[in-house]
C-alpha cells in the first residue's frame, strides 16, 4: 500500500509516482524532468510527444513542478506543453504548485493562462487544495484572483465548511474575517446502524460522505463486531493519524483524533478479536522518542480511561523491513504484509502468525498461490480463514492497485488468486479491505476515501469458481 505515513508531500508524490509508472519510456522521461536533465529530456522528447503522461495522468509540468525544477518548467513551456493539463484526480500543475507551496510557479502558470476561465473551472479545487494545505497565503491570492470564497467543491463544501471539518480554527477564522458566510457550512447528524447510510447494494458506495469520506484522504477503517465504534486512518499533509466516533444513543459522535504525533504517523487501524487492543503500523521509535524507522505493527490496549502507551508488536511480526497492515482470524492468528525478506525493495508478500499462549509465533510466508514477485499487501483474511482479500499492483491491474481475492480448499491450501475485478477495483489505487464482522459488508479505500459494498460480492466469485 502506498501511505503517506510520516513523509514530506513532495517525497511522497515522487515515490508514489515512480512506483506505480509503468516500464515505459514515459517512466524514464518523467524520472528525467524530475530530475531536471535537460539534455537527456531533449533528446528524449526526439521521438516522445511531449504531452505525454504517466500512468496517473500527470504530465511533464506536474512532475518539473513537483520536483522543483524551474529550468525545466521553463524548458516545457517553451516547447508548448499544455499548462492546464488535468491528471486522473482532474488536478492540473496549478494544483500541485499549491500542494507543493510553490508560490513562483503559481504566479508564473496563472501569468501563461489567456483568460479568466480558469477561475470557474478550477477555482473551487484549487480553494480546496489550499485548505487542505491550511496555506492562508494561498487562499488569499486565489480570492485576490477573483475565486469566490464562498464557493462549493463537487462535494458542495465550501472553504469555510472545510476548514470547520477538519479542525482548522485559525484558517476558518481567517476566513471569517474575509467574507466566508457561516450560514452555507453545513452539519451532518449521523443516526443509526452503520451511521444511518443507505445500504450499498453490489455497487459500491463512497461510506458516510463529508462526515467520514470528505476532502481529506481516509484510508483503513474498522468498526467492532457491535457496530458501536468506527476507527479509519487519515492523512493529513503527509502525516497519518487514526480518527474514532462513537455511537451515542441513535446518533454519532463528530470523528476525533485518537492516535497522532508531531513525528510519527499512525495507520491501518484493526481491533484484535476480543477488542481489547487496537493494532496500527507506524515508523515510531521504539523508545517513542528516537527517529523514524521502519514501518513496524503495534497496538495500543484498552484501559478505563482510554488507551495504553503504543506497545510494539514484537520480533516475530516485525523485521528490519516494513511491516503492513493487519488483520485476524477469531483463533488471534494474524497476517500482515512485509517485505523482510527484501527490505529495499518493492516485493511486497502476504504472512501469518499464530498467537500461542499470549504470544506471536514465528511469521509464515503464504505460498505461491497469492504471493508473486510483484507487491501483494493490505491483506484482509475472514475469522473461520476461509478466504483473504488483498491488494496487489500486478501487470494487467484495472488501476494503480487493484484488490486480489483467494478461496481456503479443505486440504489447508489457498486458491489462486483472482483479480476481484469492477465495479470493486477501477483505475484508482483499491487497497485496505474489511468485512464487517456480521458479514454483511465489504469496506475498502478507493481514490483516498472510504468505499462499502454488499459482502455478497465475495459470495458471487466463490460461486464462479465452482
Amino acid at each position: 500500500m502506498e501511505r503517506n505515513n510520516t513523509m514530506k508531500p513532495h517525497l511522497l508524490f515522487l515515490i508514489v509516482s515512480f512506483v506505480f509508472v509503468s516500464q515505459t519510456t514515459a517512466q524514464t522521461i518523467h524520472r528525467t524532468a524530475c530530475r531536471g536533465n535537460l539534455d537527456k529530456l531533449d533528446s528524449l522528447l526526439q521521438d516522445t510527444d511531449i504531452q505525454v503522461t504517466d500512468n496517473r495522468g500527470r504530465s511533464l509540468l506536474h512532475w518539473a513542478v513537483a520536483c522543483k525544477q524551474k529550468e525545466v518548467v521553463d524548458f516545457l513551456v517553451s516547447r508548448g506543453i499544455n499548462v492546464n493539463a488535468e491528471d486522473h484526480d482532474q488536478e492540473t500543475p496549478l494544483h500541485i504548485a499549491i500542494r507543493f507551496d510553490n508560490e513562483v510557479f503559481f504566479e508564473m502558470i496563472i501569468g501563461l493562462q489567456t483568460d479568466k476561465t480558469w477561475i470557474d473551472q478550477y477555482g473551487a479545487s484549487l480553494m480546496e487544495r489550499a485548505v487542505l494545505n491550511k496555506s492562508q497565503p494561498f487562499i488569499q491570492k486565489l480570492v485576490d484572483y477573483g475565486v469566490d470564497i464562498n464557493g462549493t467543491n463537487d462535494r458542495g463544501s465550501t472553504p469555510l465548511e472545510m476548514a470547520k471539518r477538519m479542525g482548522a480554527k485559525e484558517v476558518a477564522q481567517w476566513l471569517l474575517s474575509m467574507g466566508a458566510d457561516e450560514d452555507k457550512v453545513r452539519s451532518f447528524q449521523m443516526e443509526g446502524d452503520y451511521l444511518g447510510q443507505v445500504a450499498p447494494g453490489l455497487t459500491p458506495r463512497m461510506f458516510a460522505p463529508n462526515f467520514i469520506s470528505t476532502e481529506e484522504s481516509e484510508f483503513g477503517s474498522v468498526f467492532n463486531a457491535r457496530r458501536s465504534e468506527f476507527y479509519y486512518g487519515v492523512d493529513v499533509n503527509g502525516k497519518n493519524e487514526i480518527r474514532f466516533t462513537e455511537r451515542v444513543d441513535d446518533g454519532w459522535s463528530s470523528p476525533e483524533t485518537i492516535l497522532s504525533h508531531e513525528r510519527y504517523g499512525y495507520n491501518d487501524p484493526f481491533l484484535s478479536p476480543d477488542e481489547q487492543r487496537l493494532y496500527f503500523i507506524s515508523k515510531r521509535a521504539m523508545d517513542g522518542i528516537g527517529e523514524l524507522k521502519d514501518h513496524d505493527i503495534w497496538y495500543v490496549e484498552r484501559q478505563p480511561k482510554g488507551w495504553s502507551q503504543p506497545i510494539n508488536a514484537g520480533p516475530n511480526i516485525n523485521s528490519a523491513g516494513n511491516e503492513y497492515y493487519i488483520s485476524f482470524t477469531s483463533e488471534g492468528t494474524m497476517y500482515f504484509s512485509s517485505n523482510k525478506h527484501n527490505p529495499e525493495g518493492r516485493d511486497y508478500n502476504v504472512y501469518y502468525s499464530t498467537f500461542v499462549d499470549g504470544q506471536f509465533q514465528e511469521a509464515v510466508s503464504l505460498g505461491d498461490s497469492i504471493n508473486t514477485t510483484f507487491y501483494e499487501a493490505d491483506v484482509y483474511v475472514s475469522p473461520d480463514e476461509s478466504y483473504l482479500i488483498f491488494c496487489s499492483t500486478r501487470p494487467g491491474s484495472l488501476g494503480r492497485g487493484d484488490l486480489y481475492i483467494s478461496f481456503r480448499h479443505s486440504d489447508g491450501s489457498w486458491s489462486k488468486s483472482e483479480n476481484m475485478g469492477a465495479p470493486i477495483n477501477t483505475r484508482h489505487h483499491e487497497l485496505c479491505p474489511y468485512v464487517t464482522a456480521d458479514g454483511k459488508y465489504l469496506f475498502y479505500t478507493s481514490d483516498q476515501d472510504i468505499y462499502w459494498v454488499d459482502a455478497k460480492i465475495i459470495d458471487e466469485i466463490r460461486e464462479r469458481k465452482r
